[in-house]
């Protein structure tokens, strides 16, 4: 396939991507005024990465373009082709709204952990079947019960992780659009390389929408920021990329369904063990991940969210390695993340000589 031809097959995508922009970024800034107008605000306290109050809440914003698309999609599949209905995609926006409509009362009023923890494993069973009645993500090593459970159990700790690790301004946003498309590219090459020249074309629809859903926050969330996401956009976000990352196992390709979060996963879980091994309630907020005592150390956001950025940009181009050399991807990706997470430790102990 010539470069030319490479491009032309994204097109579609491409101006999915753009239009979900588009839309996103005027969504968010309407989100803002009614979000100051009810004073749906984040104060900041001691644990907190800002000092004056921001708006919470514009999840809504990138959760209703992603929606928006998503029923565009569903709507022209039924039109054109009535006789294969997107199924999958039905059982991820029931998810996603479940996902949504708990996280907005969340951020408005504060839910228990007792209450969030079953609507977000009930959300990743809803997004299980939209992998295929059959699907595993262990290979077949496992009886089929217990992959499946696994799953579940693995898609609620991305779902959670995402919100744990959403701190500093971008953040959140920059790693969901690298993992989206990350997640665009492998997927196009299984379907040339593996697939006969089969494309997924619902995968990477959703993943075209995420990726200019969320790159329409991000002027908005870039520090300073203007306004947060909120619970309301970091579990959805979460969800959707649990949902690449095991669609990927699903297709064969556990490697690049591991190197996408990678970043998100080294840092949410050492910090977590650390955490535990110092008998804190690791449950509680808490400023201690590696790139929020970075933020602290730089004294800036955006410093450390572009080294963040940069480094899933190496990550995606090892995702796509390993569809080809797994462990020789999987080995230089965890050398990669090794250095970032160097990298934040040594900026993290600037702040702590001041």
């Amino acid at each position: 396939m010539s470069t030319f031809d490479f491009l032309l097959s994204f097109l579609p995508y491409d101006v999915m991507a753009l239009l979900a922009f588009c839309v996103s970024w005027l969504l968010t800034g309407f989100v803002r005024k009614r979000l100051l107008a009810r004073a749906i605000l984040d104060q900041p306290n001691e644990r907190s990465m800002h000092k004056v109050p921001v708006p919470r809440g514009g999840g809504l914003a990138v959760g209703a373009t992603i929606l928006l698309g998503m029923g565009a999609f569903c709507a022209f599949s039924l039109h054109a082709l009535p006789q294969f209905p997107p199924m999958p995609f039905f059982y991820l926006l029931g998810a996603l709204v479940l996902l949504m409509g708990v996280s907005w009362i969340d951020d408005k009023h504060g839910l228990p952990a007792r209450v969030r923890l079953p609507v977000h494993l009930l959300a990743a069973g809803l997004g299980s079947l939209a992998l295929g009645p059959d699907a595993t993500w262990a290979g077949g090593l496992l009886p089929f019960w217990l992959d499946r459970a696994l799953l579940i159990v693995g898609w609620g700790w991305m779902i959670n992780l995402t919100n744990f690790m959403d701190g500093i301004d971008g953040i959140t946003c920059a790693q969901t659009t690298a993992h989206a498309l990350g997640a665009s590219l492998c997927f196009w090459l299984i379907g040339v390389f593996f697939g006969q020249g089969v494309l997924a074309a619902d995968d990477l629809t959703l993943a075209a929408l995420v990726i200019g859903a969320t790159l329409g926050f991000l002027p908005h969330n870039w520090h300073p920021a203007k306004i947060f996401l909120g619970d309301v956009g970091s579990v959805p976000l979460g969800f959707l990329m649990g949902f690449f990352a095991f669609k990927l196992a699903a297709m064969g390709a556990p490697a690049a369904a591991l190197i996408l979060p990678l970043y998100y996963l080294a840092d949410s879980g050492l910090t977590l063990a650390h955490r535990i091994l110092k008998g804190e309630k690791f449950w509680l907020p808490h400023r201690s991940h590696f790139y929020q005592r970075a933020a602290a150390g730089e004294g800036r956001h955006d410093l450390v969210t572009i080294w963040v950025f940069l480094t899933d940009l190496g990550l995606i181009v090892l995702a796509c390695v390993s569809l080809f050399r797994p462990w020789l991807a999987l080995g230089t990706a965890a050398m990669l993340v090794a250095l970032l997470l160097l990298k934040l430790h040594k900026s993290g102990k600037k702040g702590s000589h001041t």
